[in-house]
């Protein structure tokens, strides 16, 4: 998984002229460092060890906004050729991927990159239709918050070292 933070310039929300060399700019890296990983991975590279090299690969590119035509036939050609799948994704895609109960995201992945036609669609058409649970790592982050308790109808304890 390789993350950027970047978002659609003006360029590429019009499809103007400089479309393939922002998207090259701002995700090209990415598809080259998915492609060296995936490389180190299947020659055993000691840093790797933990990961089974004997399963499939497939890279996502996370970024901050959707991205919506980049995994589209036309515009694929213009980004570094790579020697496994990789679907660029938006973090709200991943987040709701992650949440996935009724298949392995792995297998998720496996059949959409498989499928000459799902594949060019955003991630998100993939994850339509299954079981969501809630996102753990979100709601913990949401229960750290003061404001939680508030919400909840409960009011915290003092901080340790402000009691009266």
């Amino acid at each position: 998984m390789e993350v950027k933070s970047v978002r659609p310039t003006t360029h590429l929300r019009l499809a103007g002229e400089q479309r393939v060399d922002e998207v090259k700019r701002m995700l090209g890296r990415a598809y080259e460092q998915i492609d060296n990983t995936a490389a180190l991975v299947a020659s055993g590279q000691k840093e790797f060890a933990g990961v089974p090299s004997e399963r499939p690969v497939h890279g996502l590119i996370v970024t901050m906004e959707p991205f919506h035509i980049v995994n589209a036939p036309v515009q694929r050609p213009q980004l570094p050729a790579t020697t496994v799948p990789v679907t660029v994704c938006s973090i709200s895609e991943l987040e709701n991927m992650v949440t996935i109960t009724d298949t392995p995201v792995g297998r998720l992945l496996l059949e959409r990159a498989a499928d000459p036609q799902r594949s060019t669609y955003a991630l998100s058409e993939a994850l339509s239709g299954h079981t969501h649970a809630r996102n753990a790592v979100l709601d913990a982050g949401w229960d750290s918050y003061p404001w939680h308790h508030a919400a909840a109808g409960q009011v915290p304890s003092e901080p340790a070292g402000t009691a009266k």
